[in-house]
């Protein structure tokens, strides 16, 4: 369960539920479009500020995708 202010997501459940998305996809963002989430200590990791920053950068992206 997640603290008020914490942002930390520990483990794949938390990262999944979190998104919204199987591991399946979260890992393919991982290896292809630099997903912010790591294997410490054996352990998924990720942040949540750091995942919000990671999707408007990928609006951005799709974005100026669809103009050119």
């Amino acid at each position: 369960m997640q603290k008020q202010g914490q942002t930390i997501l520990t483990g794949k459940k938390m990262i999944t539920a979190y998104m919204g998305r199987s591991w399946r996809v979260i890992q393919k963002w991982i290896d292809e479009r630099h997903f912010p989430a790591r294997k410490i200590d054996g352990v998924w990791e990720s942040d949540m500020e750091l995942i919000i920053d990671w999707r408007k950068k990928e609006i951005q992206r799709q974005l100026k995708k669809t103009w050119n």
